[in-house]
């Protein structure tokens, strides 16, 4: 099964355009023939289906990460900058 996570992994990466190494917080499920992946990069939020079989990627969410959290990740002498 961990042959076929890291297969996920990679067609998730290459459907968002970026390099593996790139991935945050990645958790995959599997069930009834489809994996779900979800990730998050420095920018944006990722939820992908993609199905067992052939390893094609059926559904794609992607949204921005909130500002505040953005905001959150920064030092705090550049938070208070406004």
């Amino acid at each position: 099964m961990a042959d076929k996570r890291n297969m996920v992994i990679f067609a998730a990466a290459k459907e968002a355009g970026i390099l593996e190494k790139e991935m945050k917080n990645v958790l995959v499920g599997h069930k009834d023939g489809f994996f779900e992946i979800t990730f998050s990069t420095e920018w944006m939020m990722y939820d992908m289906y993609v199905e067992e079989e052939s390893m094609m990627v059926l559904g794609v969410d992607f949204r921005p990460i909130p500002v505040n959290s953005l905001l959150e990740s920064l030092p705090e002498s550049v938070q208070d900058a406004s």
